[in-house]
């Protein structure tokens, strides 16, 4: 038998051919790894978890590199995602690619064809992809079309067959089918739900604001911009989103673009039903194609409108609005089942990508290696005098006590917990690593704890959305230029103290409505339990307390 199935419900298939361990949910294979957080992830515990990581050690599993891909005449592998792709038809090179847009960039690059081409089937043809692992280890291999052998294989939800004719795709690389009633977009609203406008499907063009962008308008204005944080602003981050940005994207129609995108993103994220929640999400991905194109000029030249001081305003919430989507698009990644959109539009979910997209949203043109967190003499000193109090006090904290950070009962308590917990970190950071600190690397950990501990008196200073958000950003921000170097070379001790941002200020921040950041707080903590070595395992039972 070349499968064999492990955990429960049969979670995992071990595929011998191939020497890989799929987790038959994600429909990926696992690299080993990564292979205690990933069970993790799936709310496996400690002793299950062991359990299963001591039968999986019996198995022979390969390295990414090292596992050989089937041949392009094997029917598709049941526990894996099929993917519509192409391969390249240039003589001798059948490269893979899973979008007409990576096709043409393969072409730009490889073959010299910078043109636009008429004729896009003489270049590629349409294939069915597969592959065993995901992010930096993708390979994509060709199969044979599952109707070949009878069999539908492992697909996402919502996926169709791939058809014997080449997808069309419009500007953007999304998919458009033929025009026809069959070829519609489902409704945003389900039939048996009573709307307006349940019955009128949706139109790809974005030329014209039909009636389905109007409703988007109008969720804007009365729903989602009540949800959104604002930076230092003079008026209130309601009426900012509310009116001023509105007023603004009524000149600016990119800009308008933004706020269609992060609407139909806010509707995607309220609704439960799947095929709304996935037209809602594809719909924001056509929005947010044309306005990022704007949004990535690094001058004023890319936007519609003369008047400079316009232009400026809505660069300034057009950033803002940048930061908060790729928020939300990776919020809704897990829960739309569309991974490769995601990653088309706004890269994959990572650690800096994440820490440099909450900086963006306080300091324009922000960079993964910008000196941009360097504090000033004087609150550096405060931060290290603080840091200095911390290593002279000594709690006994117990996360529990933590509760909902949202609740509005004992908050007074609530923050006490949160800062007795901060206190003590040093100390089970010392018993925890085998290895100690160099000084320059310790004194930059104790600031960024200190820092860590003023952003929480922010955070839980009240229940306003806006203010969750500050304390999560300003830490960001506040951190020691040295300690911003450690979290880029994934310097565990950093790490650590990253986790505990994610798990106090990003978690309250979530907990306090900010819908976008729903489900990153454990993907933050996940990704970084994956760069803490196994060997460290007070520290991975400390970020296990984490997650809750």
């Amino acid at each position: 038998m070349s499968t064999r199935r492990l955990g429960l419900p049969e979670l995992l298939e071990y595929d011998a051919r191939y020497r890989v361990l799929i987790c038959r949910e994600c429909q990926y294979a696992i690299q080993k790894s990564a292979l205690g957080s990933h069970l993790l992830r799936h709310k496996i515990y400690r002793g299950e978890r062991e359990g299963l990581l001591a039968s999986i050690a019996q198995l022979d599993l390969l390295e990414p590199h090292l596992v050989p891909l089937p041949t392009p005449t094997s029917p598709p592998i049941n526990a894996l995602s099929i993917v519509p792709g192409y391969r390249c038809a240039a003589g001798g090179c059948g490269t893979l690619c899973a979008s007409t847009k990576r096709m043409r960039r393969h072409w730009s690059e490889v073959h010299g064809i910078n043109q636009p081409l008429p004729d896009f089937s003489a270049f590629a043809c349409p294939v069915t992809l597969q592959t065993f692992f995901r992010g930096t280890k993708l390979r994509y291999f060709e199969v044979t079309s599952p109707e070949t052998h009878g069999a539908h294989g492992h697909k996402e939800p919502g996926n169709k067959e791939p058809e014997h004719e080449e997808p069309k795709r419009d500007d953007h690389g999304l998919h458009a089918r033929n025009p026809g009633p069959s070829a519609q977009m489902p409704p945003l609203i389900p039939t048996e739900s009573v709307h307006p406008f349940s019955g009128i499907a949706l139109e790809p063009s974005l030329v014209d604001f039909d009636l389905q962008t109007l409703t988007y308008l109008h969720h804007f204005i009365t729903s989602t911009s009540l949800t959104l944080p604002v930076t230092e602003h003079p008026r209130p981050a309601t009426l900012y989103w509310q009116t001023d940005v509105v007023l603004q994207a009524l000149r600016t129609r990119q800009l308008m673009c933004g706020l269609m995108a992060i609407s139909a993103c806010h509707m995607a994220a309220l609704v439960d039903h799947t095929l709304t929640k996935r037209a809602h999400y594809e719909r924001s991905v056509q929005f947010f194609s044309r306005f990022s194109a704007a949004w990535g000029q690094t001058t004023i030249s890319g936007l519609n409108v003369s008047d400079i001081e316009v232009v400026e305003e809505a660069k300034e919430a057009g950033r803002q609005l940048l930061s908060q989507l790729r928020c939300a698009y990776w919020s809704l990644a897990e829960s739309t089942l569309n991974h490769r959109t995601v990653m088309e539009s706004v890269g994959p979910f990572g650690l800096q990508s994440f820490i440099t997209t909450i900086r963006s949203f306080l300091v324009p043109s922000f960079t993964i290696y910008s000196n941009a967190t360097r504090v000033d003499d004087d609150e550096g000193g405060e931060m290290f005098a603080q840091a200095k109090r911390i290593l002279e006090t000594r709690s006994l904290p117990d996360f529990e006590r933590l509760g909902d950070p949202s609740s509005g009962n004992n908050a007074s308590s609530t923050l006490r917990a949160v800062l007795d917990l901060l206190g003590d970190l040093p100390s089970r950071m010392a018993d925890g690593f085998t290895k100690p600190q160099n000084g320059p690397d310790f004194l930059a950990t104790m600031s960024a704890i200190a820092a860590l501990i003023k952003c929480c008196n922010i955070s839980f200073s009240s229940e306003d959305v806006g203010t969750a958000w500050l304390g999560m950003a300003t830490w960001l921000i506040k951190i020691p230029g040295h300690f911003n170097t450690m979290l880029t070379c994934y310097n565990a001790p950093a790490l650590v103290v990253l986790a505990h941002w994610a798990a106090l200020l990003v978690r309250r921040a979530e907990h306090c409505g900010l819908w976008f950041l729903r489900g990153l707080t454990n993907r933050t903590l996940l990704q970084v339990a994956e760069r803490i070595p196994a060997l460290e395992t007070a520290v991975h039972s400390m970020l296990e307390s984490l997650m809750v």
